[in-house]
């Protein structure tokens, strides 16, 4: 489990001060209730836990989040949620700044009222979206109840670039970009990527991406394709792949990676 890096000393008495001069006397004299220091605390916790790292040692962090709130939590930022809204996303970027993280799009926040949740309860939902203006995140935490409202979103762009992400293909020691439109592995010379194998069929497995996963689909080869141990057969030939799979084709082993920037 990933541990909580340490804050440094002054930033929450920052970040308080930053959101209270737009929500002055919001959540004030509630017992029991949330105040944005509360939220942002528990949004940066939520981004240490759902940091993940990718080759080349980078971590990234979901950039699109949705605070569901109690109706009482609700109605007292509702009155200052867009101030409020644009002070968290300031945070998530401070945040992931301070701890290294990368943010792999615009940052957006939506507060959203949950008759589900009790006065001070929070739920947090998140994912990484590169377009954030149209994204919509999947519920993992509340379902909103049919009556339930939004706080209308901001969105700040991220403090630093957005890098792309490209898939390669490691194999004796070098890397082979994968083309998004597909590439080909075989031992034929016109392949993408030749392998000199005799149990490499001269067409054998073509990789590419689908929307944002990326694929590997066995091509009708001899001797079968694995990846992670999993033979992709009959109607079964295709499956997405994870930073890190095992591709394995005849006697040859390739390991698929996401890595950032140029390669």
């Amino acid at each position: 489990m990933k541990t909580e890096k340490e804050v440094p000393m002054g930033l929450l008495d920052n970040v308080e001060r930053g959101i209270e001069k737009a929500v002055r006397g919001a959540f004030s004299g509630r017992g029991g209730s949330l105040g944005p220091v509360e939220i942002a605390t528990a949004v940066r916790r939520h981004m240490d836990r759902e940091s993940f790292t990718m080759s080349q040692g980078r971590s990234f962090v979901p950039n699109v989040y949705r605070i569901r709130l109690s109706e009482e939590d609700f109605a007292a930022a509702r009155k200052y949620g867009v101030a409020l809204a644009e002070e968290l996303c300031e945070e998530i970027i401070r945040h992931a700044d301070s701890q290294g993280y990368t943010l792999l799009g615009p940052v957006k926040a939506t507060f959203v009222k949950n008759t589900d949740l009790k006065r001070g309860q929070l739920g947090i939902e998140s994912l990484t979206e590169k377009d954030a203006a149209g994204a919509e995140p999947a519920p993992s935490v509340h379902q909103p109840a049919p009556e339930a409202e939004e706080i209308a979103p901001t969105i700040a762009q991220p403090a630093v670039p957005t890098p792309s992400v490209v898939a390669v293909l490691d194999h004796e020691g070098r890397q082979h970009p994968v083309r998004a439109e597909g590439t080909v592995i075989g031992r034929s010379t016109s392949a993408d990527l030749t392998i000199p194998d005799t149990g490499v069929s001269r067409r054998h497995l073509e990789v590419f991406r689908d929307g944002r996963r990326w694929i590997a689909r066995d091509l009708g080869s001899t001797n079968g394709s694995y990846v992670d141990g999993e033979q992709l057969i009959g109607s079964h030939d295709q499956v997405e792949l994870f930073d890190g799979a095992l591709i394995s084709l005849g006697n040859a082993r390739l390991r698929f990676r996401l890595a950032t920037g140029e390669v």
